[in-house]
């Protein structure tokens, strides 16, 4: 460059960008020379040591490429010998290439892929220092990073037959978890983590020792949640743990279009039948026919149609709804009770007649009982039940501590929904109906400061 009056001359931006754009067309024209030199060697089915530099040349540049890694792979196992010891260095090298890779991109899927393709493969994997080295690896990209560490313990607990190691690897787990949250408890993947892993830790103990365990745990989410109310990591552990009250599965209403043998039964949730419910006509005598699941092709649906035998008046429907109907969602339980509903009459519109017509004609799943017998699993009703605590008096106790917060943050947006949703699960476990306008104040506060999501909480009101 030229001096002006004494001063260098710098370039221009134009110049600037000509220039970046020069060095960039040669770099792509490179790239794509290497992928075109590569491709060559892939359909000639060449194995040797260039085709392996090339896809190292490749991969440095796009870690990302995944048909790259599918043949550096084979050039790998291609290399592979009967002796061991080269063997594993040749691994231990594809570890160390990973390391200088990841920094390109913690977020590539193929690069962890391949990490975890080479500790599957070797001869003597690492499991114990992988571990370790996880660690490190959070720092990068806490989605990978965790769901790594989660298949490196799974391997390290297969490793171990004694129980007291295993309980030992899940208690260290444990421990780990409870150090991130306690760096960050907006760490969501470790608070995660900690909900799969609870019922393995408390597993051997005692009543009273488990109970111990629920009452620390609640306090690690209180000071979480009054730390930082709006981070939603720990309020969604807070609900986890006191554990949902299962929704009662209803049949919310039975009807027949009239001068058909077409009885429509509709449910709040996907259901299946154990056995046929018994219809009625009007001298109480039953009526025989065909049940149908208006789904594909499973076993499961929300709408029911009963294809009577005759063109006869249905006038009520009756079955114990226990020994009825299975639930296709944990959520949901069957009520202790029998059903006796009226069946009202539709009038046939010309679009509703049309539209049942056209069910009608294309029934195929006709219902047969079915080969499983029913089993009531009660975890699958509540996920936390591993501790005993009274469940009524503890949301009582945590509907009391988001009150409180919420008089120190009254717009906190997570504290509201939590009291709504406390309160709705205490409603559910009681019955109590004076909880409805505490409720509805609640998500009507909600609509005013979270208008994003008013539609949601107009819903929920309902």
């Amino acid at each position: 460059m030229s001096d002006v009056h004494g001063r260098k001359r710098e370039k221009t931006t134009e110049e600037i960008v000509k220039a970046r754009k020069l060095r960039e067309a040669g770099k792509i024209k490179e790239y794509n020379q290497l992928v075109q030199d590569c491709r060559t060697k892939m359909k000639d089915k060449q194995y040797d040591a260039d085709a392996f530099n090339l896809t190292t040349k490749i991969l440095q540049s796009n870690p990302d490429y995944y048909t790259i890694w599918n043949y550096r792979r084979i050039l790998i196992l291609d290399q592979v010998s009967k002796d061991a010891e080269k063997e594993q260095k040749l691994y231990q090298n594809e570890l160390v290439f990973f390391l200088q890779l990841i920094k390109i991109n913690p977020k590539s899927y193929w690069l962890w892929n391949h990490r975890i393709w080479c500790l599957q493969t070797m001869p003597l994997p690492d499991w114990k220092a992988e571990l370790g080295l996880v660690d490190k690896m959070l720092t990068m990209d806490a989605l990978h990073g965790w769901d790594y560490r989660r298949f490196v313990v799974s391997h390290l607990v297969k490793k171990v037959q004694d129980e007291t190691k295993i309980a030992d690897i899940v208690k260290q787990e444990y421990e780990f978890t409870t150090r991130k949250i306690n760096q960050s408890f907006s760490n969501y993947s470790a608070w995660h983590q900690r909900s799969k892993l609870l019922p393995d830790i408390v597993v051997f103990m005692s009543t009273e020792e488990k109970n111990k365990v629920a009452v620390n745990e609640l306090d690690l989410v209180k000071a979480a949640i009054y730390t930082d109310p709006e981070d939603q990591s720990a309020w969604l552990y807070y609900w986890w743990l006191l554990g949902r009250a299962p929704e009662e599965v209803e049949l919310l209403g039975a009807y027949q279009l009239k001068d058909t043998p077409l009885v429509i039964l509709g449910f709040n949730d996907m259901i299946k039948f154990m056995q046929v419910p018994q219809l009625f006509d009007a001298n109480n005598q039953p009526l025989l026919g065909k049940l149908y699941p208006l789904c594909e092709d499973s076993g499961n649906a929300s709408i029911w149609l009963f294809l009577l035998d005759n063109n006869i008046a249905a006038k009520n429907i009756i079955f114990d709804a226990a020994s009825t109907i299975l639930p296709s969602s944990s959520s949901k339980k069957v009520p202790c009770k029998q059903w006796d509903m009226n069946i009202t009459e539709m009038d046939k519109g010309e679009g509703v007649f049309k539209r049942v017509e056209s069910l009608k004609n294309n029934l195929k799943n006709v219902w047969v009982p079915p080969s499983t017998k029913m089993y009531k699993d009660p975890a699958l009703n509540d996920q936390t039940s591993w501790y005993t605590l009274d469940r009524i008096q503890l949301v009582k106790d945590e509907i009391e501590t988001v009150r409180e917060l919420l008089e120190l943050e009254p717009d906190s947006a997570w504290a509201l929904q939590t009291l709504a949703h406390f309160l709705n699960q205490l409603l559910l476990r009681t019955g109590q109906v004076d909880l409805y306008n505490e409720i509805i104040v609640t998500l009507d506060k909600l609509i005013e400061i979270d208008s994003d999501r008013k539609h949601r909480y107009q819903d929920q009101s309902k």
